[in-house]
């Protein structure tokens, strides 16, 4: 397939990975998607390095799955995520297209695979 539409205007927001993918806390997944993401070298330390490899991970990876939604058109983009550690494990990550807005905002990563 091909790459996100609207990549160069994708969001990522800071509560997203502060207070969802890197919070041990949080209720919604977070314990497992921040013990995983800390496996790499991500922490809230440096949350704004997760945030630009999020950014650019549907830059360098191709969307794997489309689905339309009641909300928008959601897609995901699979595979590997530069890491501060190197390892640059395959992630996926899912993004939604909400219009009227044009720019994809992120929805969730997590561990591609088993």
């Amino acid at each position: 397939m091909s790459h996100l539409p609207g990549v160069a205007g994708a969001i990522v927001d800071e509560h997203k990975i502060t207070k969802y993918l890197l919070d041990p806390t949080s209720p919604n997944g977070g314990a497992g998607k921040a013990k995983f993401f800390g496996r790499f070298g991500f922490s809230h330390a440096n949350w704004v390095e997760l945030k630009k490899a999020l950014l650019d991970h549907p830059r360098t990876n191709s969307v794997t799955k489309r689905i339309t939604t009641p909300f928008g058109e959601k897609y995901e983009v699979s595979c590997s995520l530069v890491t501060p550690d190197g390892p640059n494990p395959c992630i996926v990550s899912v993004w939604i297209i909400e219009p009227p807005d044009p720019n994809p905002r992120l929805v969730t990563a997590y561990a591609a695979g088993p």
